[in-house]
């Protein structure tokens, strides 16, 4: 797997056999052709983040910085230092839940959430978004997931873009009125 755009683009990321499920490249560089600018300068949290492909690739297009939270980091740690990319990030091995409620006095530009499908992650991801404060004003969650899940967005947030890549969901969510 390979990141797709940025001063990283065409470079490996290291995959673990089996336990992850990465975003493929072709729905990363949809993402990111959809978030364009927003990306650039940005502060980015990367909830469940794997191998960490979603905010590498951010970070390689352009971003401040990154939060990665994930439960397992053995791969995500060996890519930033392989992507030489340790000083632009922070890394919360611990489950989603107590790294969220942690960050809460942080402000996010955009949030990555990919949680494992079928497990109603993404419900509870999007309410403690909400419940903690952690999107910034003009802010952005790319929620993945499995079309067969539904979730209800919090009140005060609204589905900007929603895309289908076989059985992925992409959902491109704000907080208020459109940007």
């Amino acid at each position: 797997m390979r990141i797709v755009g940025g001063a990283c683009k065409k470079r490996h990321l290291r995959v673990p056999g089996k336990g992850v499920r990465p975003t493929r490249g072709m729905i990363r560089e949809a993402i990111f052709n959809i978030l364009s600018e927003r990306v650039v300068g940005a502060l980015i949290l990367d909830v469940f983040a794997g191998t960490g492909a979603l905010g590498i690739e951010a970070l390689s297009r352009g971003a401040k910085a990154c939060t990665f939270v994930e439960r397992r980091p053995g791969t995500l740690r060996t890519n930033l230092s392989t992507f030489e990319l340790d000083r632009r990030v922070r890394v919360l091995s611990e489950d989603f839940r107590p790294a969220l409620r942690r960050l809460r006095k942080q402000k996010f530009d955009v949030i990555f959430a990919d949680p494992p499908y079928n497990r109603n992650y993404i419900q509870e991801t999007v309410e403690m978004i909400e419940r903690y404060a952690l999107l910034a004003k003009g802010g952005m969650i790319v929620a993945e997931y499995s079309v067969l899940e539904r979730y209800e967005i919090p009140e005060g947030f609204n589905v900007w873009k929603q895309k289908r890549y076989g059985d992925t969901s992409v959902s491109f969510i704000e907080h208020g009125n459109p940007v």
